[in-house]
C-alpha cells in the first residue's frame, strides 16, 4: 500500500517568499510527491558539503542490496519515486515484528501493486459489487527492508531487490492514472480551496491549476471526479462551530487534569481568534531544557485558514521534546506577539535564551518586541529549503556547487573571513544584484555562524532538530479532521514522541561506550555525561591532542593546529576561580568544551575538570526518562537491552550459543521468581493520552498469515534469538 496524502492531509506548507514580492512563492518538491522531507533540509545537516551532491543524486539511482534508510516511511517513499518513473505502483504487502518485540517492526516487504493472487469476492456479503477484474498476477518484483540496529542507531538496510515483472510496464502517460499516484498535493489543495472561495467551478479550477502548472488538460495528477470529492469534503467542516468545539475540548481536559494549560482570544463576534495549550509533561521538560526552543510555523491547518506553530525543545540525549502547540487566525505581527505572549506565560515566565525560527520579518518583528532578551536565529534548514526555489533555475548547473559553497562559508569562524569569502562567492556566481542573496545578507547576524559564536544553540545548527511537524504528526490527518480532533491527535502524537524519547534514551545507556584516551577528564565526562553529549564531548577531547599551546602572556595562551603556521584562539585563564575563556566560544555556544581549552587544561595538568564545565543540560541526573518504575518502563528497558543483545550475539556463532545457554539459563530462573512485587507499587502515573499512547495502528498481513495479536513479552524476548540469528 503507497502512502497516500490523506497522512498529514489537514496540513499544507507555507508558501509565500521572505521577499514580500506577491508573485514569489517558495516551491515546496516535497509536497508533489507527499515526501517527509525534503532532500535540501536533510543536506543542511551533514558537517561536510560533500555529502549533499550524494543526498541529491541518490534520488535517482536504482535500488540494490545494501542501500540503507533512516526509517521505513524513507525507504518506501523512495521505492515509489523509483517505481512510478519505470511504469509501476509499490504497495507494502507484510511485515514482521509487533510492539512486543524488542525491534519493533523489524522487516517490510515493499511489492508490485500486481503482486500475489486475486483476491476472491464475497459478492453473497455485498448489495453492490463491480465487475472489476484483479489487477494482480502474481509479478515477483519486490524491495524487502530490514532494520538493523548499530551503536544504538537503527537504519532501514535493503536485504533482497528484484526488478523482474511478468507484465507489461506502462509509460509515463498511463502509470499517472494508478490509484497510487492520483493524489492532491498539500501545495494543490490550497490552491483549489482558494479558487473555489472566489467562485470558480470545478472545470475552471481545473484549467486554472493546468495553466498554472504548464500541462496539457488531463495531465494533473487528479481526475476532475477526484476534484470534487475533494471540495465536497471540505464543504462539510462547519468553521464556525469548530473553534468553539475544540475551546470544549480544552476545557474539557483541564476539568481532568488541572496542570493542563491553555490560553484563547475570542474576535468580536464570540469565535475562537487564537488558541494555544501544553501539557503537565511539557512543562516540565521546558523547565530543564527550555535554553533553546524551536517554533516551526511552517505549515497552515489549510481547510481552517489558520497557522500552526509547534514549540519544540532538545533533551539532554539530543532528542526532541515537545513545548506547546498554537494555532492563529492569521499571520500577522500581532498574531505572532500573541503566540510568543502565550508562550511565556505557559511556560511560567522562563524566557528561552535561544529561538530558532524560519525565515520570517513579521516573526523577527514580533520576536524583537516580546522577547527582547532573547537570540532569535533564523535556522539552516529552513534557509537551506529555499536554495532551490530561488536559485536552481537562476544557476544552472552550477547551483549544486553553490549550495555546497554557501554551506562551507557559512560555517566558517572568523566574521572577517565570512564578510570576504561571501562577498567572493556572491561575485563568482553573479548573484550581486539578486534580492534572495540580499536578504540573505541584510540579514546574515540571524543565521551564519560566525555571527552566532556565543550564542547558545545545543549543536542545532549543525545536527539540525530531530523532528519536524509533518514527521510529528503520523496519525490520520485529513481534510475532514476536525479542530478537536486535531487538538486530541496532538496528544498522541506527543505520547508516540515521549515513547520514541525513552527508547532512544535507553538504547543510549545500553551502549559499550569505552574511553579512547584514558585521560582522567575523559573518564569523568563519561560517568556524568549522556552518551549523547559524551560522544561531542570525546570528539573535542581526541581532536585536543592535534594542538600546540604557546604561552603568550600570563595566564594567556594561543592554541593552533599543529599543522598551522597562524591563526589559532586564544584561551585564556582566570585565577582563581578556574575559569577559562576561549575565542572560539564553543562552549557558550554548545555547552561543550571546545578542543583548545581541554588542551590547555591537560597542559596545566588538570585531572578533574571544574563542574561549571559539566552543564547540567547534558548530564544523565537530568533526564526525562524513565518517568516511572512500572510494567510500561521495565518492558521498554528490557526490549531495548534484548536488541543490544540481539545485535552484539548474532555476529558469529560463539557468541549467539553463548547467549542463548544464558538466555536459557535466565529465563528458568526468573519464572521461579515471585509474580508480585511486594516492594514497589506497580502502578505509574498515566499521561493525558495514555490510551491513545498504547493505540497501534492495524498493519496489513497477507492472507492465510500469522494472526495480529500481541505476544507475552516474555515469550518474544525468547523467540528473538531464533528470529534474529538467520
Amino acid at each position: 500500500m503507497t502512502k497516500s496524502s490523506s497522512r498529514n492531509g489537514c496540513l499544507t506548507q507555507r508558501r509565500q517568499c521572505p521577499c514580500g514580492v506577491e508573485p514569489c512563492f517558495v516551491r515546496v518538491e516535497a509536497d508533489e510527491e507527499d515526501l517527509s522531507s525534503d532532500p535540501l533540509v536533510e543536506a543542511s545537516v551533514p558537517e561536510g558539503p560533500s555529502q549533499f551532491s550524494s543526498e541529491i543524486m541518490s534520488v535517482d539511482s536504482p535500488p540494490h542490496v545494501g542501500r540503507s534508510f533512516r526509517t521505513d516511511d524513507e525507504a518506501q517513499d523512495y521505492y515509489t519515486n523509483f517505481a512510478r518513473k519505470n511504469g509501476f505502483a509499490i504497495r507494502r504487502e507484510r511485515s514482521k515484528g509487533n510492539p512486543a518485540h524488542p525491534l519493533g517492526v523489524y522487516k517490510r516487504e515493499l511489492v508490485c501493486h500486481r503482486a500475489g493472487q486475486s483476491l476472491p469476492r464475497k459478492t453473497a456479503e455485498l448489495k453492490r459489487q463491480r465487475n472489476k477484474k484483479s489487477s494482480r498476477c502474481k509479478c515477483e518484483a519486490q524491495m524487502i527492508i530490514k532494520k538493523n540496529v548499530s551503536k544504538g542507531i537503527s537504519r532501514w538496510v535493503v536485504i533482497h531487490f528484484s526488478n523482474v515483472h511478468n507484465h507489461e510496464l506502462l509509460d509515463s502517460e498511463e502509470v499517472r492514472h494508478l490509484p497510487a499516484y492520483r493524489n492532491i498535493s498539500s501545495v494543490d489543495r490550497e490552491n483549489i480551496l482558494s479558487l473555489a472561495k472566489r467562485g470558480f467551478t470545478v472545470n475552471h479550477i481545473m484549467r486554472a491549476l493546468e495553466t498554472e502548472k504548464g500541462v496539457k488538460p488531463g495531465q494533473l495528477t487528479f481526475t476532475e471526479r477526484d476534484l470534487r470529492n475533494f471540495l465536497q469534503a471540505s464543504k462539510n467542516i462547519n468553521k464556525e462551530n469548530e473553534g468553539a468545539e475544540l475551546l470544549k475540548a480544552c476545557k474539557a481536559l483541564k476539568d481532568k487534569h488541572l496542570d493542563f494549560r491553555f490560553e484563547f482570544t475570542l474576535d468580536e463576534n464570540d469565535r475562537v481568534e487564537h488558541i494555544a495549550w501544553s501539557y503537565p509533561d511539557s512543562i516540565q521538560a521546558y523547565r530543564l531544557f527550555g535554553d533553546i526552543v524551536v517554533f516551526d510555523t511552517s505549515y497552515n491547518l489549510y481547510a481552517y485558514d489558520r497557522l500552526l506553530g509547534v514549540w519544540f525543545g532538545l533533551d539532554n540525549y539530543g532528542n526532541a521534546i515537545f513545548f506547546g502547540c498554537v494555532l492563529l487566525q492569521d499571520s500577522k505581527p500581532h498574531s505572532h506577539r500573541w503566540a510568543l505572549q502565550s508562550f511565556v506565560r505557559l511556560m511560567e515566565g522562563k524566557f528561552p535564551r535561544t529561538v530558532l525560527t524560519d525565515l520570517d520579518m513579521g516573526l523577527k518583528d514580533a520576536m524583537m518586541n516580546e522577547l527582547p532578551s532573547t537570540k532569535h536565529v533564523f535556522a539552516i534548514w529552513h534557509l537551506t529549503s529555499k536554495l532551490s526555489s530561488w536559485f536552481s533555475a537562476l544557476l544552472g548547473s552550477q547551483f549544486e556547487k553553490f549550495v555546497s559553497e554557501f554551506l562551507r562559508v557559512c560555517n566558517l569562524d572568523s566574521i572577517v573571513e565570512f564578510e570576504r569569502q561571501w562577498n567572493q562567492m556572491v561575485l563568482d556566481f553573479g548573484l550581486e544584484s539578486d534580492r534572495h542573496i540580499a536578504i540573505l545578507s541584510f540579514h546574515r547576524e540571524c543565521w551564519a555562524l560566525p555571527y552566532l559564536r556565543g550564542c547558545f544553540l545545543g549543536g542545532l545548527m549543525r545536527s539540525g532538530l530531530p523532528t519536524s511537524i509533518k514527521s510529528f504528526f503520523k496519525g490520520p490527518l485529513n481534510s475532514q479532521t476536525r479542530l478537536k480532533d486535531f487538538f486530541e491527535q496532538v496528544g498522541i502524537a506527543i505520547d508516540f514522541l515521549n515513547q520514541a524519547g525513552e527508547e532512544a534514551s535507553l538504547r543510549q545507556n545500553y551502549q559499550n561506550i569505552k574511553s579512547k584516551t584514558c585521560m582522567p577528564i575523559e573518564e569523568q565526562a563519561l560517568h556524568i555525561l549522556t552518551p549523547y553529549a559524551f560522544d561531542m564531548f570525546q570528539r573535542e577531547v581526541i581532536e585536543s591532542m592535534q594542538y600546540a599551546v604557546y604561552e603568550t602572556a600570563r595566564e594567556n595562551y594561543l592554541v593552533r593546529h599543529r599543522l598551522m603556521v597562524d591563526g589559532g584562539h586564544i584561551v585564556r585563564c582566570i585565577q582563581p576561580d578556574d575559569e577559562i575563556q576561549c575565542s572560539c566560544q564553543e562552549f557558550e555556544s554548545s555547552g561543550i568544551l571546545c578542543r583548545h581549552t581541554l588542551r590547555v587544561f591537560s597542559l596545566k595538568n588538570y585531572f578533574m575538570l571544574p563542574n561549571r564545565y559539566l552543564l547540567i543540560r547534558w548530564r544523565r541526573e537530568s533526564s526525562l526518562f524513565p518517568k516511572s518504575s512500572g510494567y510500561k518502563f521495565r518492558s521498554q528497558a528490557l526490549r531495548s537491552l534484548a536488541s543490544i543483545i540481539i545485535q552484539e550475539s548474532s555476529i558469529t556463532k560463539d557468541r549467539f550459543d553463548y547467549v542463548q545457554w544464558h538466555m536459557s539459563k535466565l529465563l528458568t530462573h526468573v519464572r521461579d521468581m515471585p509474580t508480585v512485587d511486594e516492594t514497589t507499587s506497580d502502578v505509574e502515573p498515566s499521561s493525558l493520552y495514555d490510551a491513545a499512547a498504547n493505540f497501534v495502528p492495524p498493519r496489513t498481513t497477507a492472507r492465510g498469515g500469522r494472526p495480529k495479536k500481541l505476544k507475552d513479552v516474555a515469550q518474544a524476548e525468547v523467540e528473538v534469538n531464533f528470529d534474529m540469528a538467520e
